[in-house]
């Protein structure tokens, strides 16, 4: 395990190598997500009836959580307080949404899904009273779940006023971020004393299993551009760009596939295709502006590449990359066997205000089966990514070239895998055929080419890669 002391060093040692740093700030902030709330937990009576998921809880479950249930308020408490005492004034933070159990809407109204928001509004604003939050909803955020419509809603409005101290207290450009959020889901607001401008994205409507957009017809203005988000994000990222601000593309749901289902080689998406590649094609042309992507969705932690259109594709060269940040959630996915749980974690993310530039990421986990053992929470640190991918920051090119080491270097990929489902899974039991899986959803954005990728159909990504080996800091457990 990294200490917090050498935690700061790495990060000293990151900017020593950046020319004119010493007149930067290096801020920090928080990125917490799928908190995913089990309003049902409980740790006494009949053990089939403890939590929400009783797939196979016929025993007792811990004070902390389950690894087949969703997250008690204990758990999520615990999280909190790591994070206030791992870093109790970062520079703002990132809450990117998902706060309802894996549940049928059968157990759910527009008034729960709402309170468990209150709760932990709460929850977040009590431990952080003066910070700057920006906060996104999940696609489990709504009722009924996934089924979000097209522009101003009540769920949406009500959220809204919960939230609205913190975004008054967030500056936004044209249109106040209350109203922005209150009719849309969406908005745009600065980092106080940085270069930074969120930009946080309403996912929802372009998330596959949402009928309210998914049956629009591909020929209407609608089908093709659901409450007009994508004009407006190009509009913005454009104006954003002659203002020399740096953008943080935020948001719940990710475009691109899924890196830890094997049942099909096709994998398994989130957006409507037509979505995912509007997405790719806002991301290829304001590249130059977006500085980093944070999304969530997936519990697990993994990153992705954006790349410049080129007709040679082995000429091609990342332009963009998106952090996907693990759940607080340990619930074990029913998507299919393979994807798992995952232990619950937090990140922690440094960053020049100046350049807006992401120098490093600290993730924070619970290991929840000792936790559950020993009766309390010992957040810790899990890894530190610059010193364990030997980076000097991060950037597009350089997180490829991890991609490519993860595939040429078993070692490499196993600290990698490890911290996929935050410390919880072996890595030997991953394949070849699942580590080709992983490495094709971090570099294939666009679905017809993480099938042919996943499928060796280009005989270039068939060959060894010749890369140069990284000094590795393996993470002590």
């Amino acid at each position: 395990m990294l200490t917090a002391a050498r935690t700061v060093a790495a990060v000293v040692l990151v900017l020593a190598g950046h020319p004119r740093t010493a007149e930067a700030r290096i801020g920090t902030f928080w990125h917490v997500t799928d908190f995913h709330y089990d309003l049902n937990y409980t740790t006494s009576g009949d053990p089939k009836k403890m939590c929400w998921d009783t797939r196979d809880v016929s025993r007792s479950v811990g004070e902390f959580g389950d690894y087949s249930c969703d997250a008690p308020f204990s758990l999520l408490t615990s999280a909190v307080n790591a994070m206030k005492r791992f870093k109790s004034n970062p520079d703002f933070i990132l809450w990117t949404g998902d706060d309802t159990a894996h549940v049928p809407n059968d157990y759910f109204s527009t008034e729960v899904v709402v309170n468990i928001v209150a709760n932990l509004t709460d929850l977040i604003a009590s431990h952080f009273p003066n910070t700057p939050v920006f906060p996104v909803l999940g696609n489990h955020d709504y009722y009924p779940k996934n089924q979000m419509p097209v522009g101003p809603n009540r769920l949406q409005s009500e959220v809204a006023d919960l939230w609205k101290k913190w975004f008054q207290q967030l500056e936004g450009h044209e249109e106040n971020v209350y109203d922005s959020f209150n009719s849309s889901g969406r908005y745009v607001a600065d980092v106080a004393g940085s270069k930074v401008t969120v930009v946080a994205l309403n996912t929802l409507i372009w998330y596959k299993s949402n009928n309210e957009t998914a049956l629009l017809p591909n020929t209407s203005s609608d089908g093709l551009d659901p409450d007009e988000q994508f004009s407006w994000a190009n509009k913005l990222l454009t104006e954003l760009a002659k203002k020399g601000r740096k953008v943080y593309l935020v948001g719940h749901i990710p475009p691109g596939t899924f890196e830890r289902y094997q049942q099909e080689r096709k994998g398994f998406h989130w957006y409507q295709p037509r979505y995912n590649e509007r997405f790719i094609q806002l991301v290829q042309q304001h590249a130059h502006v977006i500085e980093a992507q944070f999304f969530a969705h997936h519990h697990t932690d993994s990153f992705r590449l954006f790349f410049e259109e080129k007709k040679n594709q082995e000429q091609r060269i990342p332009i963009s990359y998106q952090l996907l940040s693990p759940g607080v959630t340990p619930w074990r996915s029913t998507l299919s066997e393979e994807t798992g749980a995952n232990n619950p974690g937090i990140r922690l993310v440094y960053y020049n205000t100046t350049t807006g530039k992401v120098v490093d990421v600290s993730t924070y986990y619970l290991d929840l089966s000792a936790a559950n053992l020993e009766g309390r929470a010992e957040w810790q640190l899990e890894y530190n990514f610059s010193s364990t991918y030997n980076l000097m920051s991060l950037n597009p090119v350089a997180l490829y070239e991890v991609a490519k080491n993860m595939k040429a270097n078993r070692t490499v990929f196993d600290l990698y895998y490890r911290a996929n489902t935050v410390g919880l899974e072996d890595p030997e039991k991953c394949t070849e055929k699942c580590r080709l899986l992983h490495y094709c959803a971090i570099t294939e954005m666009n679905y017809s080419r993480f099938y042919d990728c996943n499928n060796g159909v280009r005989p270039s990504w068939r060959v060894a890669l010749a890369v140069v080996p990284f000094l590795l800091v393996l993470v002590a457990r």
